[in-house]
């Protein structure tokens, strides 16, 4: 209980202000949806914390077959069951849930831990998510046609400065605020394809990468650099279907990367083919978002090609291994000093995770990252990063996190005018 109340009434503040040494100024917050030059879910359940659900390849949770001893729903849905609405919901699939997710973050610099966003703030407290969801979904092995919905919310939270869409919630001002994450409603056709389709239609989270946006579902609170600097979410129309127990297929068009209904909409195919084998320990998804890579002048928006791979191969049990490997690419980008130019970034995170209990695992991630022109990070230069983390869950609904990192540039000084940033910390989650 009083973890509840320090998390609360941190959410009730503002960050500080002022530097606490150095008088450092904080950079500015990115304009958000368009993530130009910022001074953001997948596979295996493996690393996560106890209870988290399996990841498709869209960000959401992944529909599983109901079994007996599927897991007691957290403390929100069990108390809305005791009433004749809770009992409504759960009799038409629906479940409500959510969680609050606060952290604290040390770090050699003085005050911005910036290009890492999400804990980007050195030596302070930080209410990232008070996140809310309400989904029905499908389960695509009953041969019938169902329809589905799922709405994420972040109400509020500091994170919501970076992952909000263009033209959507981005006007606001303030270390708190709200944004409207996904968004979609969904249908399942039996008989459209071998194994039938689903077919979603809204605010979907990406598909192009490991990590997510939903801090109770990604292995750390810090993210890696080819998450923070791709898409976070599209909107459009998504179909993914599975042509056997091996291949699925899933072919989308949206209306860009991180911007909903606004004047800088653009045509863009999303796209996604799956290998999976039936009970295989190795998985590999290959994602793409295609459109005419530019940056729009008129729009002060960016248009960018990305090629993503997730390869996944779980050597037992404990042990697993993910490598996420992006490229991503734009012309006619604004490079500073007046120039204009094409601009590429790419890289790789490799993440080993080990399940000590069932209550603890650790996560070791081991990145690189090239921002070539500096366009994405502000700052040109190859970036590694190495990160290790716990996560706790000392009950169903409460998991502590603490991790250490390790971030260096090889060629500027993106960290407070230094090459090197030590940092550490811990995020704590409690689910409803």
């Amino acid at each position: 209980m009083n973890t509840i109340v320090l998390l609360t009434a941190l959410a009730a503040g503002q960050l500080p202000d002022a530097p606490p040494s150095g008088g450092v100024a904080l950079p500015a917050i990115p304009q958000p949806g368009v993530r130009t030059q910022l001074p953001m879910p997948t596979m295996p359940p493996a690393g996560m914390p106890m209870g988290m659900p399996m990841m498709n390849g869209n960000g959401a949770a992944q529909p599983e077959e109901p079994k007996p001893d599927a897991p007691e729903p957290y403390a929100l849905m069990r108390l809305l069951q005791t009433t004749q609405f809770g009992q409504g919901l759960t009799d038409r699939g629906i479940s409500i849930s959510g969680w609050a997710q606060g952290s604290y973050t040390a770090s050699s610099a003085n005050r911005s831990n910036l290009p890492i966003t999400f804990n980007d703030r050195a030596d302070f407290f930080q209410m990232n998510q008070h996140f809310l969801r309400i989904n029905k979904d499908i389960d695509t092995s009953k041969e019938e046609f169902q329809f589905g919905f799922r709405t994420e919310w972040i109400l509020p939270g500091t994170d919501a400065r970076f992952t909000q869409s263009r033209g959507l919630l981005n006007g606001q001002t303030g270390d708190y605020q709200i944004d409207l994450l996904q968004a979609y409603g969904e249908v399942f056709l039996p008989n459209l394809g071998p194994k039938g389709t689903s077919v979603k239609v809204g605010k979907i989270a990406t598909h192009c990468s490991y990590e997510l946006m939903q801090g109770a579902e990604t292995p750390f609170l810090s993210r890696s650099y080819g998450f923070q600097y791709n898409p976070f979410t599209h909107t459009g129309v998504y179909a993914t279907s599975q042509l056997n127990d091996t291949w699925t297929v899933a072919n989308g068009l949206v209306v860009g990367s991180d911007n909903f209904i606004d004047s800088a909409n653009q045509a863009t195919y999303v796209g996604q083919l799956k290998w999976a084998p039936k009970d295989g320990k190795t998985s590999v998804l290959f994602n793409t978002v295609l459109t005419d890579p530019r940056f729009d002048v008129a729009e002060a928006f960016p248009y960018y090609n990305v090629y993503n791979m997730v390869f996944t191969h779980n050597f037992n049990d404990k042990l697993s291994y993910v490598m996420d490997a992006t490229f991503s690419h734009i012309d006619g980008a604004p490079l500073g000093g007046g120039a204009v130019g094409s601009a590429t970034w790419y890289g790789a995170a490799s993440y080993l995770i080990y399940k000590h209990t069932e209550q603890v695992t650790s996560t070791f991630r081991a990145e690189w990252f090239e921002d070539t022109k500096g366009f994405r990070t502000g700052s040109k230069g190859l970036y590694t990063g190495l990160t290790y983390g716990v996560a706790y869950a000392a009950k169903p609904g409460l998991i502590f996190r603490p991790s250490v990192r390790y971030d260096h540039n090889n060629e500027s000084n993106p960290f407070e005018g230094k090459a090197n940033l030590y940092s550490g910390g811990i995020d704590v989650i409690i689910r409803y």
